[in-house]
């Protein structure tokens, strides 16, 4: 899959990111307290080592973990550095961004994903660098959910309610025979809300997931089905990112069911209540911003883009 390139010239060095490189990246990552949604594993993995029509690729380089993104624009392979070494160094991302030139023939390298806490540290690259602000992800701290005191907490509490006051609600772990009916809900859920989001049929990496979740670890990805009346009416997947960070990762419910996806998110977090933080990604929507603003936030990270061109 992917580009189907020979890793060699510029590219020398690299490889193809794959599952047996899991516990090198997140060991490095580990050392970096980055917060970015994107740098959750199973998300790189689902969205480009299967069935993807791009590539990461690897490399360790003095200590440091350097991940590089690899697709065609125009017909022309291109290449850009995904993140900034890990842990960051800067001799190594001057190594790094020459590469990417090398690759290109230009003057310019991109990196696509940094954390606003890191953009600060790019002023000595010898280069003219410009930070292109993408998103604000919305991070939450898993703790408060199991009591959800206070005033400010009544609205979801209600929201809750009415899916708990039910008695033909079922909450379980997310197993290999779910899939089908996961799938089928997904499918219902994409035709309701496609005039929503603009990039809805690109969401394959949910498909992966769903099919072959259980390559992972519970503490990497761990799915969470929630049953109305026998039926699966919701289900979610989520895991580490670092340690002390989780990614919510995917949810999807039935709209019809008032509450229903707060409840599912409500019973993730339990799940992640072990961790200081979880990222839930950024929201694209104004329903969506309202959703995911209504479940209380600690803070808003911003992601940034970074070009810079010698």
């Amino acid at each position: 899959m992917g580009t189907d390139l020979e890793l060699t010239g510029a590219l020398s060095g690299l490889r193809r990111l794959g599952l047996s490189d899991l516990q090198t990246y997140k060991n490095a990552l580990n050392q970096t307290g980055r917060i970015c949604w994107q740098q959750y594993f199973p998300f790189l993995y689902f969205f480009y080592a299967v069935n993807g029509s791009e590539d990461l690729l690897i490399s360790e380089v003095e200590g440091s973990v350097c991940i590089y993104r690899l697709r065609f624009e125009d017909k022309q392979p291109k290449l850009c550095l995904y993140f900034l070494p890990m842990p960051m160094n800067e001799r190594v991302l001057k190594q790094c961004l020459e590469r990417v030139r090398e690759f290109n023939n230009s003057k310019r390298a991109f990196i696509y994903w940094v954390d606003e806490e890191n953009v600060r540290m790019l002023g000595n690259l010898n280069a003219s660098v410009r930070a292109i602000p993408l998103n604000r992800e919305y991070i939450y701290n898993p703790k408060i959910y199991r009591s959800l005191s206070g005033k400010n907490t009544r609205e979801l509490r209600r929201n809750l309610d009415k899916v708990r006051a039910r008695d033909d609600v079922e909450v379980r772990a997310f197993a290999a025979g779910d899939a089908e009916e996961c799938l089928a809900l997904m499918d219902e859920w994409a035709l309701i809300q496609q005039d929503k989001y603009e990039q809805i049929a690109y969401q394959r990496y949910t498909r992966n997931c769903v099919r072959e979740s259980a390559i992972f670890d519970k503490k990497d990805l761990f799915g969470t089905i929630v049953l109305v009346a026998g039926k699966i009416c919701a289900f979610g997947f989520a895991g580490e990112i670092r340690t002390g960070l989780a990614n919510l990762f995917i949810t999807y419910s039935d709209h019809n069911i008032k509450g229903l996806n707060k409840f599912l998110i409500y019973r993730m977090m339990l799940e992640m209540e072990g961790y200081d933080l979880v990222n839930s990604a950024m929201a694209d929507t104004p329903g969506l911003k309202y959703a995911k603003a209504s479940l209380f936030p600690v803070s808003m990270h911003g992601i940034y883009r970074i070009h810079a061109a010698k």
